[in-house]
């Protein structure tokens, strides 16, 4: 079991993606299934689903063909790193998606400016 389970959940889209395969399961929590939701309204995914039930609960992700170009992970469990509002990140000079852990939940950087919040930078991905 990894204590890193965002790390974890991007090394497995990366290796997805470079492997040409774009249906993949991980073990399945609360913020993984916030960010899955995340990425599906910012377009990244087709669609993701939960399977099983409390103690092996999996969380399946159908990626969509040539979205997804490159993941970044920026704060880690050894540094973090928080952005406010007034120095929200732009990924890629804005074509890309900045993803945060904010008080008001998982948001991409677009929504946490509509909201009004800053928080922890979790990653990037364009």
């Amino acid at each position: 079991m990894t204590n890193d389970i965002i790390g974890d959940m991007i090394a497995r889209i990366r290796n997805s993606l470079r492997r040409e395969v774009f249906y993949l399961e991980l073990p399945s929590s609360n913020i993984l299934e916030d960010i899955a939701s995340i990425l599906l309204k910012e377009g990244y995914l087709e669609k993701f689903e939960t399977k099983g039930k409390h103690p092996k609960k999996i969380l399946a992700l159908h990626l969509k063909k040539d979205a997804i170009k490159g993941l970044e992970r920026i704060s880690k469990p050894s540094r973090r790193i928080y952005a406010n509002l007034k120095n929200m990140p732009r990924v890629r000079e804005g074509l890309g998606t900045a993803i945060l852990s904010t008080s008001k939940g998982v948001l991409s950087d677009r929504m946490a400016k509509k909201e009004g919040v800053g928080g922890e930078v979790l990653f990037y991905l364009w």
